[in-house]
């Protein structure tokens, strides 16, 4: 199969799940969007509504039931080498290739606007984008603005509309308040979940009670940071780089709120349930080019390995008869030359023997004959699978005799049979030693079973407890061995300056001569005396790992085959495997029955398992403090301000908490709102929680408000013109419902 660029169209073969979710290849629109008809508006008299957010930019003419544009609020301006254009990008389009996505720029600094020249490149791309081809702008602009709006922000805003487009007039409200709006309700709470914070602001009577109003400093922003940021700690080897947008995508599309995040956190302690909430996020990917072969190339090829394999043991058997044909032969002739010592003088046939042959008595041709006997007769018996012949007892007749009776080649004879009788007598007391161990091994095992007949429970509880000390010695060593690969650990620290001390003796010693007749200091004589050069080896470390690995092993296996309450798990390798099994299930949970990670497979190499991390980042709008951020939860302020209020005001409040910005998109909100008021708040208070008021998208909530705002009369009073822009400068505002409080 060749390779293919389309990454998604190779993944297509992995069988149907719904938990997996794809990362869009472009994030930029194919299609440009077409420039709205300005000239059908004729008759018509609307305003121009533009929603500035810090993430998203919606616009477009108030008499439209949805924003004519819906893009992010960024922008790439650069110039093109290849042709030395100036181009200027904004929205999706930023994402089109390499160089575009290098000058994204937003213009926030957090949730302040400070960049006016950015500002002006999407009020250009709006206004193209809406048809308006006239040097001038003929409609009223409404804007969307911050809570507690800094006056400079406002100011650069409106110069740049009636110095630059000329426009007739000007009026800003708060995002969430325009959201709002469009309920039925005169009092209730306006909670707005943005991209770089989130506000809670009391409507009593129709009005914002901006005195009332908290903000909480974390938004869409800081989530998708937390994704991304846990993703990389998550997955610090993972082939292509996560882009601050796919971290967006992730969250957006995997993330939900958890009613009960403490008791979801302790059933995840179940493998089982961590795979089954895993969100598999394939990135794209490019396969390689594959060349498969066919069923006959591989039967074909696995023939070919199974008649290597046989010629391989053919060769080795037959390797192997050769020399023991060349060793019997080599016997005989040896067997002939001692046939023939009859014929000669003893020194004649020493003569012939050391011309003939490598030795230089008749004692070690002998030898030499028996020995090679002796491993023909066990190799040919290996060959036909019968059992080892028994060691024959050797017989020294020179070493009980005095040496003035014997010649000097008999002496040197003694000698041998003396190394050699030593020999045999140190492999007759290794054997006995042997045969007492062994007695002693089943003395114990003896004691041990009648102990364990006898008293079943407590030989348990002694073995468990010895099982317990030796996998504590064994996790201590492991956490030694990982200290000292830190140099900067105390271990470590300690082992070089024990080694810098030896040094230093050495060196000592090394430049003094000991004087003649002086004593040596002894080091060494004594076996303590090398403690320290085994804990700087690590062979004292080793033998001991080895020592309490063999003993773990006999408990475990006799607590297995007497105690019935003893199982599996319980053991040194059950518990790594209830590790793993939940360590697996959270890095690569997720995947269907039956299929099993592969290393090699360029796809799944390509996937983000995400589990936890659903629920443990939209868990810091409530628990901001998890993350190091200093403010209270969006639950715990909505209750303060709530609780600000008289019993009869809270009650009106109660029965509209509105919810909205592009974190409301998020499932679960409302339930976890609920569970976190309820407690809080007076007992069996009603409480009404909502977040759309056609079940649309809440994100787009505050354009259709302040779409429906702009036609009435007090929108109408609340526009700044122009010549009170030219008298009073661009920091002037009129007050209005759902607006910032004038200075």
């Amino acid at each position: 199969m060749n390779g293919s660029s389309n990454s998604h169209a190779s993944s297509s073969s992995s069988p149907s799940r719904t938990n997996i979710v794809y990362i869009p290849e472009a994030g930029y629109d194919a299609q440009p969007q077409p420039a709205f008809d300005y000239h059908s508006l004729d008759g018509q008299d609307p305003s121009i509504c533009i929603d500035n957010g810090a993430h998203s930019w919606r616009a477009g003419f108030s008499s439209m039931n949805t924003p004519y544009i819906d893009r992010p609020n960024i922008t790439a301006r650069y110039k093109e080498r290849k042709f030395g254009r100036n181009l200027l990008l904004f929205g999706r389009d930023t994402e089109v290739d390499a160089n575009s996505r290098s000058n994204i720029r937003s213009m926030f600094d957090g949730d302040l606007l400070i960049h006016s020249d950015l500002l002006e490149c999407a009020l250009d791309f709006t206004f193209c984008t809406l048809g308006i081809d006239s040097s001038k702008i003929e409609q009223p602009v409404v804007m969307t603005e911050r809570l507690a709006n800094p006056l400079f922000s406002r100011a650069m805003t409106s110069e740049l509309l009636f110095e630059l487009y000329n426009a007739p007039s000007v009026t800003f409200g708060i995002d969430s308040l325009f959201a709002f709006s469009r309920q039925k309700h005169q009092d209730g709470l306006a909670v707005s979940l943005g991209h770089q914070a989130s506000t809670v602001i009391p409507i009593l009577n129709g009005k914002g009670i901006m005195s009332r109003a908290k903000r909480i400093p974390w938004g869409g922003a800081n989530a998708s940071e937390l994704m991304l940021k846990l993703a990389q700690l998550k997955y610090p080897s993972f082939p292509t780089k996560v882009t601050p947008s796919q971290a967006t995508f992730m969250f957006r599309e995997t993330c939900y709120f958890s009613t009960d995040y403490d008791e979801d956190l302790r059933s995840l302690a179940d493998p089982a349930k961590l795979s089954e909430m895993t969100k598999v996020v394939q990135f794209p990917f490019t396969a390689p080019e594959v060349n498969e072969k066919t069923e006959a190339e591989l039967a074909a090829a696995a023939e070919r390995r199974r008649e290597q394999g046989k010629r391989l043991q053919e060769m080795q058997a037959r390797q192997r008869a050769e020399k023991l044909a060349k060793k019997m032969a080599d016997l005989e002739e040896h067997k002939l030359i001692q046939s023939e010592r009859p014929q000669y003088k003893k020194a004649e046939f020493i003569a012939r023997l050391r011309e003939m042959t490598d030795f230089d008595n008749e004692a070690d041709l002998d030898a030499y004959i028996k020995r090679t006997e002796a491993e023909i007769r066990k190799k040919q018996r290996k060959d036909l699978g019968m059992e080892e012949e028994p060691e024959e007892e050797p017989s020294f007749p020179l070493v009980d005799r005095p040496d003035s009776d014997l010649t000097e080649e008999e002496i040197k004879e003694k000698r041998r049979q003396r190394l050699m009788k030593a020999g045999w007598e140190a492999r007759v007391r290794a054997r006995e030693e042997k045969k007492k161990e062994r007695a002693r091994v089943e003395e114990e095992k003896r004691l041990e079973e009648e102990e364990r007949t006898t008293n079943l429970s407590g030989w348990s509880l002694r073995l468990k407890e010895e099982q317990e000390a030796v996998i504590a010695r064994i996790q201590e060593r492991k956490k030694r061995k990982a200290q000292l690969g830190d140099r900067k650990s105390a271990a470590a620290q300690n082992r070089m300056k024990n080694i810098a001390s030896l040094a230093a003796e050495e060196k000592s010693s090394t430049s003094k001569k000991r004087k003649k007749g002086e004593d040596d200091d002894g080091f060494g004589m004594d076996d303590s005396d090398w403690h320290v050069y085994r804990e700087i080896g690590g062979d004292e470390e080793s033998e001991a790992e080895e020592d309490d690995q063999q003993l773990l092993d006999s408990l475990e296996s006799r607590l297995l085959q007497y105690d019935p309450s003893f199982n599996e798990e319980q053991t040194l390798v059950g518990r790594a495997e209830a590790k793993n099994k939940l360590i697996n299930a959270f890095v690569r949970g997720g995947l269907p029955p039956g299929e099993k990670f592969d290393c090699e497979d360029i796809r799944l190499n390509h996937q983000l398992h995400l589990n936890v991390e659903r629920i443990r980042v939209p868990e810091t709008w409530f628990q901001p403090s998890m993350w190091g951020i200093d403010s209270a939860g969006l639950g715990e302020v909505a209750g303060w301000v709530l609780d600000g209020f008289e019993e009869e005001e809270r009650r009106r409040l109660m029965q509209c908490i509105f919810i909205t910005g592009g974190g409301a998109n998020i499932p679960n909100l409302i339930p976890k709102m609920r569970n976190v008021l309820t407690p809080i708040l007076p007992f069996r208070a009603p409480l009404k929680i909502v977040s759309s008021l056609d079940g649309g998208d809440p994100r787009l909530e505050a354009w259709k408000g302040m779409a429906e705002w702009s036609s009435t009369a007090e929108a109408k009073e609340a526009r700044v013109t122009r010549a009170e822009y030219e008298e009073y400068g661009g920091e002037w505002l009129k007050e209005h419902r759902w607006g910032n409080v004038p200075p």
